[in-house]
């Protein structure tokens, strides 16, 4: 399993997200259960800035998830490509916001279907999720999937589905020499099959 940190972390998530038009956003409800719906990502990553692990979404106040925010902020957010066999959680937390300037750079013409005030509408809201962790499934296309499945049925080793991996995105990164098991920062190794 491979283990990123820091900047290489934000940018290999950003590789598997970047082009994915909806993710699921599930925060905590007040039965204690959790509560998840699909989201549009409001990108805000210029070209020649590196990911920060900020995403963006719109919503309306009067949305049950603002309780649900305001009671717990932890979230996960999910992404799924099926086409492109990418698959990424993202672990974080949720702040609400009306900040006019963003809302601005990140409004466009076919959010007027939801908020048909325009970007004064008094339901607008902004959800800011900050992500700290993720783990990821880059794996490779069906051909080459499929002849992984049949080499370990041949020899009768584990298939390999690609790539599994775990992304802290809060940590510094960490020099390529670093002994990941002696660093106090390195994470706890997650169970390879998922």
């Amino acid at each position: 399993m491979t283990t990123l940190y820091g900047q290489e972390a934000r940018e290999r998530i950003w590789s598997l997200i970047k082009d994915t038009k909806v993710a699921m956003l599930a925060t905590h409800a007040v039965t204690g259960l959790l509560h998840a719906r699909p989201m549009m990502p409001q990108i805000r990553r210029p070209e020649d800035k590196a990911f920060d692990g900020v995403l963006w979404f719109f919503t309306g106040a009067d949305t049950g998830k603002m309780a649900e925010i305001d009671a717990n902020p932890a979230a996960l957010l999910t992404f799924s490509d099926p086409k492109g066999h990418n698959y990424v959680a993202l672990n974080g937390t949720v702040s609400i916001s009306r900040d006019p300037a963003i809302i601005d750079e990140l409004w466009s013409a076919a959010d007027k279907a939801w908020f048909p005030g325009g970007k004064d509408d008094p339901n607008l809201r902004l959800l800011r999720f900050d992500a700290s962790e993720a783990e990821f499934w880059d794996s490779p296309g069906l051909i080459a999937a499929g002849i992984a499945f049949l080499q370990a049925l041949a020899t009768g080793e584990r298939a390999d589905p690609g790539d599994h991996g775990h992304a802290d995105l809060d940590i510094p990164d960490l020099a390529p020499h670093t002994d990941h098991k002696a660093n106090p920062l390195a994470l706890t190794p997650r169970d390879p099959v998922g």
